[in-house]
């Protein structure tokens, strides 16, 4: 019923190159948690706890204007951890620094930097005091142009910092913290009663049968996201987008309103420190006993965005990660249909309160509607059904979720609504929802490329009104030593060298496919030189994988033609 494209990929290191590792955590343990009676005194940062009757009074305001539900509050700070910490040396020559930083009230905590370099071979790793949860450990991989960072949530009011540094290290890490991110409200927890979580009770978990079954691919192209705005958090949802050059292009489709707080929109810098969660799910239909693993990036930039929350439009906000996501965290890119016509039939997929992964059914066709008073056909009011598991609708959080048609298309992004788990008042299951649609995102917000969808997913103006979804797989491959080939320039414009260091065949076959698998150019050769120069003006932009045959073996190389 369903279909979609399988990009084989042959080894990580073919996608992804060192210099744009996207994991933000890359394991280990900190070097501290090795020390035996460990007694050495960590210095502590005491914060001043929010207002609370301010942070309450914001909230009303808030919810009068239906935008995001705010569930941290943040703490400027300006706390330097290699000034601050407390140093220690290991027999080896090693260092360690250590920081703790409490707030006290704090449900649970995370740390945004503006100044972040960590030199090669250094290790970042923050955790508990109990050492139950540990994040990282972060690297030079984590580092970025902008110097902005930002980490995942620690339960609890205390938050320790931990650097390790070699011995054999001269360069100095600059770690800088600008802000304490002070969790009061809708942290996903466990409870004996129903397992871990934070949404409502009727919410259906997305590898629930039969709910879930048909919609095992898409699920993996919904994230949660930590949104960063005007000096609060809170969260949405989002969906990974396909293109039509099926090109693993980054893009990442939620709601406007989802980047508004406070009156101010998400700036540059903000963005930077969005984190987004991919997997983040119960493997079976019930609640797990503790949080799934973690896979998550940091940053983004703008794209585009229309409608201003609703009022004006369709409600919708491009993103495109500083990273492409990588292949073990088994993306999937949304197939969409910009056609504008309803659906009998179909579901949503979403992150409720910041949740685990949830679905929710409907079973009567979309009908063509606007947002509160706008005046435009610019959405598809959504009425959920009970199913076999439950009767699940949408909640705070699911802003920005993916709306998918009979075909398991993307057709919608949340912006609101009625539905909720208790009738009360207005409120319940057989209320309303609302998404605005991806015919309308396409390009009825504007008429600026920033306005609209259509110059990003449809760049060459293909006028196709619906593509599939793309997955990447990886494939086992025996390969040559990366040296053995080198290819330059990548990015190529017109051409491009491929260079022989140290082999010893004279022939070769190289052949260049897209992304979809077909073959776009092939060249065959009985005379290798060292520097062998091929002509690509013929070859549209896009990402491709060149394969290069020799003597029974062969190597697979990522190609960017811009």
């Amino acid at each position: 019923m369903k279909k979609f494209f399988v990009i084989a990929i042959f080894t990580l290191f073919l996608i992804f190159p060192n210099h744009s590792f996207a994991q933000i955590s890359h394991g280990g343990l900190p070097a501290s948690f090795n020390l035996k009676n460990d007694s050495q005194f960590v210095e502590s940062v005491l914060l001043q706890s929010p207002d609370m009757k301010q942070v309450r009074s914001e909230d009303l305001e808030a919810d009068d204007l239906f935008l995001p539900r705010r569930f941290i509050v943040m703490i400027p700070v300006e706390i330097n951890l290699i000034e601050s910490g407390t140093w220690s040396q290991l027999e080896n020559g090693d260092q360690i620094c250590r920081l703790k930083i409490h707030a006290q009230g704090a449900l649970a905590n995370n740390l945004y930097f503006n100044k972040f370099f960590l030199p090669d071979g250094a290790k970042l790793f923050f955790y508990d005091e109990s050492h139950k949860q540990v994040k990282g450990s972060f690297t030079n991989l984590n580092n970025s142009e902008s110097g902005y960072f930002a980490t995942e949530l620690i339960s609890g009011e205390n938050i320790v910092l931990e650097l390790n540094i070699p011995a054999e290290i001269e360069v100095e890490p600059i770690i800088h913290i600008a802000e304490y991110g002070y969790a009061y409200r809708d942290v996903p927890h466990y409870d004996e009663l129903n397992g871990f979580g934070g949404s409502d009770w009727c919410e259906i978990n997305i590898n629930c049968s039969p709910e879930g079954d048909e919609m095992q691919s898409q699920k993996n192209g919904v994230v949660r996201i930590l949104v960063k705005v005007s000096g609060a958090g809170f969260w949405c949802t989002g969906s990974l987008l396909n293109n039509v050059r099926y090109d693993a292009t980054p893009y990442i489709l939620t709601a406007d309103h989802c980047a508004f707080q406070l009156n101010n929109y998400a700036s540059d810098l903000d963005l930077a420190q969005w984190l987004f969660y991919f997997r983040y799910e119960s493997a079976t239909c019930e609640n797990p006993n503790q949080e799934p693993e973690l896979f998550s990036m940091v940053g983004a930039s703008k794209v585009a965005q229309g409608g201003k929350r609703g009022q004006e439009g369709s409600d919708f906000y491009l993103l495109l990660l500083n990273n492409q996501v990588p292949t073990s965290y088994d993306p999937y890119f949304m197939g969409w249909t910009r056609v504008n016509e309803s659906s009998n039939e179909g579901v949503t997929i979403h992150h409720p309160e910041g949740d685990i992964k949830k679905i929710s059914t409907y079973l009567t066709p979309l009908e063509s509607s606007g947002w509160y008073g706008n005046g435009l056909q610019s959405h598809w009011k959504v009425i959920w059904a009970e199913t076999e598991n439950n009767w699940a609708v949408t909640e705070s959080g699911s802003s920005g979720s993916p709306l998918f048609n009979d075909e398991g298309k993307l057709m919608g992004t949340l912006t609101g609504g009625l539905a909720a788990c208790d009738a009360s008042g207005s409120l319940g299951p057989d209320k309303p929802d609302y998404y605005g649609k991806f015919s309308y995102h396409w390009q009825s917000n504007g008429t600026t490329d920033t306005s609209q969808l259509k110059p990003w997913l449809d760049p060459d103006d293909t006028g196709v009104f619906s593509i599939d979804g793309l997955t990447l797989a990886v494939e086992d491959h025996e390969i040559v030593n990366n040296l053995d080939i080198n290819i330059y320039p990548n990015p190529a414009n017109e051409y491009f060298f491929i260079n022989f260091t140290s082999l010893e065949s004279n022939t070769f076959n190289m052949s260049i496919y897209n992304v979809v698998g077909k073959l776009i150019k092939e060249l065959k050769s009985q005379n290798r030189r060292a520097d062998f120069k091929i002509d690509i003006k013929d070859i549209p932009k896009g990402v491709y994988f060149l394969t290069i045959g020799y003597d029974n073996n062969s190597i697979v190389k990522k190609l960017i033609i811009q």
